[in-house]
Formats: structure tokens, C-alpha cells, sequence
């Protein structure tokens, strides 16, 4: 089971789509967790937090949005409350079901398993900032940016097919950044982690924005949104997680590997070896005033002391 409370989609607030793709992202983003945990979702329910401002054609609109996504994911609407609120607001609630032996949590990754993330990343906040400034790009770049705000959706497909095929050790879904998620599922299995920066999976088209940002094209990692996957998989499964990607059309990147000691450590561009910080959308906090997508834009130092080389030796580098 898991609950997720969502807000207004940023391709509404900039003229992108109509109000199904706020119901849309409230469904994804609330049945992400059931997807990565290895379950189908079941049932759903909503609760709508109104303001006196709201129209009735708009959550008419999300109403369809939720109704489409929750097809889409094999479920059904069970039921809902609706509320008065000074803040627009989506509650969902999904109950989802999994076989004993093809659940996944974050707990069981162990060393020598390869890191693996689903899909691409910082696409969506591209987009965010591709519009939000009013970037002058491609037809192409436009319609790629574009879709990734409107569908913020999760790999549904792949999800189940990995869980039920049982080759992956331990599974998050990305909805706070990459940094996060690796730490989350780090100190959950409790091991450590070693990345390759030039292999993470980021767009041309994404990593453009991040050069007129004059900003690394990992940062663009930090930011959740894309809600796709970080699993644990050992070596002998990678033929076979292969086979899964190009059956579900659904690409696949290798980042990583886990090890034993409790560090997470990223090779950056330049070669050296780095502690990767944790940074996250931490939504409780105020960032000195700042919104956390717009402290995206500026450079942040996300790596931290540089390790020495013995070290990364005894690493198995």
C-alpha cells in the first residue's frame, strides 16, 4: 500500500496541457513505489482538496486524467473523498499485489551487484526550465521536453517484467534525484556504492540546457521527476535485463556497482574519484528562501572530498 499526496502538474501552470495531466501525475507518482516494490496495483483511491477558486470543468479534467492513468496501471478507482482546501491538492491512495518471492525493497542489494537506472534523467526538469525561460529550441528537443513534463509516468512495463523474471537484488524509484535514491537503497542494504558520472543517462537535449545553464549535466540527476528506476543486479542477470529492456522498448543504463564499504563514491569527468553528497528535493525545507528547481539553475557542489587512490584500489577500481 502507499499514499502520495501531489499537487498541480508544471505543464498545466505553463499552458502545456489541460488538467488530465494533473490527474495523470497524481496516479503516477502514487502507484511508482507499488511498481518498484514488484506489485501490480489493485485499487485506488483519491481524495480532492478544493479552494473556493476552482473550476468545475478543471477537476472534470483531472477526474478523466485519473481515470485514463489508473487504466493504463490495470487498476481500478475504488473510491475518494472530496474536501474543501485553501490549496489545490490530490491524495491517492493504491493497493497493489505482489508474489511473495518477486518482491523488491531497498534492503537486499549486496556487493558486486551492478547499479542500474531505467529510462533517462533530468529530462523533466529540462523541460521545466526549457519553458519556464522560453529556451529557443528544436522542433525535436521542444516535443521530447514537452512529453517528459506532461507524462511524468514510471516504467510500468518493465517494473513488473523485471520483478517477475527475479534478477534484480533491490529496487527505488528516482522521485527525489539519483543522489537520494542511491543513499536510500545504500543505507537500507547496508553497503556503499561506486558511479561513473559519464554514464549516466542524460539527453543531448538535456545536456544543452545544462551547458546554457553553464551547470554539469549531472545536476540535472538531482532533481526527481523523471520517476524512473534504480535497481541492484548481479552480473549474471545483465544478458537477461537486456533482453527485458528491448521487449519493453524501455532503455536501460548501467551507472554503477555496489560495494562493501559504507562511501558513495562518484568518478567524475575529470577522473578523479569523489564523495557524491546526498542532495535531495527536500520539500520541508525553505533553501533560504529559494524554490528548489530554480536553486537547480545556479551551480551547486554536489561532490564532495576527493578519495584517495589506495583507497579506490582496495575498492576494486
Amino acid at each position: 500500500m502507499n499514499t502520495d499526496r501531489s499537487g498541480i502538474n508544471p505543464a498545466y501552470t505553463l499552458g502545456l496541457s489541460n488538467g488530465e495531466c494533473v490527474g495523470d501525475l497524481a496516479i503516477s507518482h502514487a502507484v511508482s513505489d507499488i511498481i518498484a516494490s514488484g506489485g501490480q496495483p489493485i485499487a485506488i483511491t483519491v481524495a480532492l482538496l478544493l479552494p473556493d477558486s476552482i473550476t468545475l470543468g478543471f477537476v472534470k479534467e483531472v477526474m478523466r486524467g485519473i481515470e485514463k492513468s489508473s487504466k493504463r496501471y490495470g487498476a481500478f478507482l475504488a473510491g475518494g473523498d472530496t474536501k474543501k482546501n485553501p490549496k489545490f491538492a490530490i491524495v491517492v491512495t493504491v493497493i497493489g499485489k505482489a508474489k511473495k518471492e518477486e518482491r523488491l525493497t531497498r534492503a537486499k542489494a549486496k556487493k558486486g551487484d551492478l547499479l542500474v537506472v531505467s529510462g533517462n534523467l533530468g529530462t523533466m526538469f529540462s523541460g521545466l526550465v526549457t519553458f519556464k525561460n522560453h529556451f529557443d529550441v528544436s522542433f525535436k528537443s521542444e516535443k521530447i521536453l514537452k512529453n517528459a513534463l506532461i507524462h511524468q509516468n514510471p516504467p510500468y512495463k518493465l517494473g513488473l517484467k523485471i520483478s517477475k523474471a527475479k534478477i534484480a537484488t533491490a529496487c527505488t524509484d528516482i522521485s527525489d534525484g539519483l543522489p537520494s535514491s542511491i543513499y536510500d537503497l545504500c543505507n537500507a542494504s547496508g553497503v556503499g556504492a561506486m558511479i561513473d558520472e559519464s554514464k549516466i543517462p542524460i539527453r543531448d537535449e538535456s545536456i544543452n540546457i545544462a551547458k546554457r545553464l553553464n551547470i554539469r549535466p549531472m545536476q540535472l540527476s538531482l532533481a526527481g521527476g523523471d520517476w524512473q528506476y534504480l535497481y541492484t543486479v548481479p552480473k549474471k542477470y545483465i544478458d537477461k535485463l537486456n533482453q527485458i529492456s528491448k521487449e519493453v522498448d524501455t532503455p536501460i543504463s548501467i551507472i554503477g556497482k555496489i560495494i562493501e564499504e559504507k562511501l558513495v563514491v562518484t568518478k567524475t569527468l575529470e577522473k578523479e574519484f569523489r564523495i557524491l553528497k546526498r542532495i535531495e528535493n527536500d520539500k520541508f525545507s525553505k533553501l533560504n528562501g529559494t524554490n528548489y528547481f530554480t536553486r537547480l539553475e545556479s551551480k551547486i557542489d554536489f561532490f564532495g572530498e576527493k578519495i584517495n587512490q589506495n583507497i579506490i584500489k582496495n575498492l576494486g577500481e
